[in-house]
């Protein structure tokens, strides 16, 4: 086997490869050749094949996540301390508490901020608030802010020029921007 290795050959057909076969397998000497060298090339493709398989879970650190962690020597301790639940761990939780500097009530760390907002009137919804108190301040009682009872009639034309209606756009779809077709 050793002095056709490497060497291709092709056969007409396919009796003729069989009766070239049965020729090679009919001598016990090239049959224990063709048996060892196929066990060798057996043998060798396995050890290759596993050497780089660990060479690359080695290289990549794959080799950690297949072996996994070691097990514990005691793996169900049970604990009996004060304040622990059987496996140890602290069950009590406190809550933090906070002092507002304004209205110095107590609060929980995590309504604080939230809380410090609406005390000290700040941030998005206080100043809707507040446009809505002066909106309701404005419109009870005389019906004018500052108190007077003028007409207000002709307030519109002080600018000098009348208000221009919106031209809606239609867009490529045939849809207007609200979603009503036209």
């Amino acid at each position: 086997m050793s002095e056709n290795d490497g060497i291709h050959i092709e056969y007409v057909d396919e009796q003729e490869l069989i009766r070239e076969f049965r020729r090679f397998m009919s001598d016990p000497e090239t049959r224990e050749k063709a048996a060892n060298y196929l066990y060798e090339s057996l043998v060798d493709e396995t050890i290759l094949g596993i050497a780089y398989e660990v060479h690359h879970a080695n290289k990549t650190g794959s080799s950690a996540a297949v072996e996994g962690e070691p097990e514990d020597s005691q793996p169900y301790t049970i604990v009996d301390q004060p304040d622990t639940d059987v496996f140890g761990s602290s069950n009590t939780k406190k809550a933090i508490d906070c002092h507002c500097p304004n209205c110095n009530r107590i609060v929980a760390a995590s309504r604080f901020a939230p809380h410090l907002e609406k005390c000290m009137g700040m941030g998005r919804n206080s100043s809707r608030i507040a446009s809505r108190r002066i909106a309701n301040t404005r419109d009870v009682g005389t019906g004018n802010y500052f108190g007077g009872d003028e007409d207000d009639e002709d307030d519109a034309d002080w600018s000098g020029e009348k208000r221009k209606k919106k031209i809606s756009q239609v867009r490529t779809n045939g849809s207007k921007k609200n979603g009503k077709t036209s």
